[in-house]
């Protein structure tokens, strides 16, 4: 009796999941046909590191997926940009039942539902940004590249890892800009900020999918649980001491550092505003993760792509080096405002980050029905846009999977700049656009400049090549672990000393 009730309860479980699932999914993208609890889950291809690439070709430019939610993804510029501009206002919110919320929301900008706070919070934190100004030649102080420029030189001709120093050394600017504090590589707040780096941009991500499968997941003592306790434990007690002695020394108009600039911004901002769902005070502490966490992770892998082509293109990093000293000299270190002097160098930033994709999908969930490409795209469904899909389209770009920096050059050798082209996203695109681009392009440039303008980097002898490209399965992505040793630049006849 109760292997037929049993029997019969699975039939008729099973009718119903295929009906209701080919109902909800006939107008929708295609994709392949869901299981049951999990999903499209086994036809990810995660052992090439790109788990959605294979069927990106199979289903064309736009597909759904069931994984742990209904995802919805965009493999062109075009519809990408159609997602993301044209329908801003309906595709804007993020997801909140995962743990990277848990972790790093969901009182922030980068992981909060949309809405009255989000707007909010986006407009103290856009407004610090614009009071932090002097912070922008603050950031181009010598001190960090200096200590990172000493460091790598101790080492002499003994293989390191770009990945640890480059890590630290961003980290540690970022940690100097909110709290004007200068603190060594190896300091232990570093140490622990490096630590939850790691958890939200590696750990947790690569662990999700399997344990998303499982029921009440977030309740039960998993090693998913523990890295999202301990990321907790790592931003509160870092960030908590930090907004709690500015409160007490804050001084209306005067801004010490970002930190001031978030109060200042918030203070400002709430004075306008007569509505009391904008959040508190205390949310300056999760707009403080909003720059240390995606500012370190995503510039820090970023360099350390650069780096790895750098080593492994030495007629780039040559040339690169020869327009450097040609525009500044060996000794000077090279700031922002040198940036139009270097065409080439802001072409070939440009170009790693196309064929790399450090940031492997825009992620946002719809608040409205939309519809792209004919398809029908409902309320609710996290809508992803597939970079390295994009950055790779041959329909946008020729030979894509060569490095070729001239290609963000004009004829006359100019740089053409960072949004020429519309198949290039490397910060994301629309109302979740990342929102310190700007510090990231003065790190990214001022770390690159000063260090081919003293150093070259090979493979240690003997060593294997390292590849190109990299996995694409977390939010971050950056190379495997590489080895390199540095040289000591020589002069060069035809440049300027």
């Amino acid at each position: 009796m109760i292997l037929e009730l049993t029997t019969t309860f699975l039939l008729v479980w099973i009718t119903w999941y295929l009906i209701t699932t080919y109902l909800e999914r006939r107008l929708m993208p295609p994709g392949p046909f869901p299981l049951p609890v999990i999903g499209n889950m086994l036809q990810q291809d995660v052992k090439s590191g790109k788990p959605f690439h294979k069927l990106s070709k199979t289903y064309g430019d736009i597909m759904t997926l069931q994984l742990h939610t209904k995802c919805g993804f965009v493999n062109t510029a075009s519809l990408a940009r159609k997602a993301k501009i044209e329908y801003n206002n309906d595709v804007v919110s993020r997801e909140q039942d995962i743990p990277l919320c848990k972790v790093l929301g969901p009182n922030d900008v980068v992981f909060a539902e949309y809405g009255t706070a989000f707007m909010f919070r986006k407009r103290v934190f856009k407004s610090a940004m614009h009071v932090f100004g002097a912070g922008i030649k603050a950031a181009q102080e010598d001190f960090i590249v200096t200590c990172t420029l000493e460091q790598i030189k101790t080492l002499k001709d003994q293989p390191f890892s770009p990945q640890e120093i480059i890590g630290s050394a961003i980290m540690v600017q970022l940690r100097q800009w909110l709290t004007a504090e200068k603190v060594s590589l190896d300091d232990p707040v570093i140490m622990n900020l490096l630590e939850f780096s790691d958890l939200v941009a590696r750990k947790i991500p690569s662990i999700y999918l399997t344990y998303c499968m499982i029921p009440f997941h977030s309740y039960l003592p998993t090693k998913l649980s523990k890295f999202v306790k301990r990321g907790q434990n790592i931003k509160f007690s870092i960030l908590s001491p930090v907004l709690k002695s500015h409160l007490e020394t804050y001084t209306p108009g005067t801004i010490r550092d970002m930190a001031d600039s978030f109060i200042e911004a918030y203070k400002k901002e709430a004075a306008k505003e007569n509505k009391k769902d904008i959040g508190s005070i205390e949310d300056i502490k999760a707009l403080m993760i909003d720059v240390a966490f995606p500012g370190s992770d995503t510039t820090s892998s970023s360099l350390s792509w650069f780096i790895l082509y750098m080593t492994l293109y030495p007629e780039t990093s040559q040339k690169i080096h020869e327009e450097i000293v040609h525009a500044l000299g060996k000794d000077k270190l090279p700031r922002m405002d040198d940036a139009d002097n270097m065409p080439y160098l802001q072409a070939t930033i440009c170009e790693v980050l196309r064929k790399t994709s450090p940031v492997s999908r825009a992620i946002t969930v719809t608040i409205n029905d939309v519809t792209l490409a004919g398809y029908y795209i409902p309320k609710g469904t996290t809508l992803m846009v597939n970079i390295p899909e994009v950055h790779l389209d041959e329909r946008e770009w020729r030979e894509p999977h060569k490095f070729k920096p001239e290609r963000f050059l004009d004829e006359n050798g100019k740089f053409v700049g960072w949004t020429k082209y519309p198949a290039f996203m490397p910060f994301g695109l629309g109302r979740r656009e990342c929102a310190g681009i700007s510090f990231a392009k003065i790190m990214l440039f001022t770390f690159t400049a000063a260090l081919l303008q003293q150093l070259k980097f090979e493979l240690p002898e003997g060593a294997e090549r390292p590849a190109e490209d990299g996995p694409h399965l977390g939010i971050v992505n950056g190379p495997k672990n590489f080895y390199v040793i540095t040289r000591k630049r020589r002069a060069c006849k035809d440049c300027v000393e």
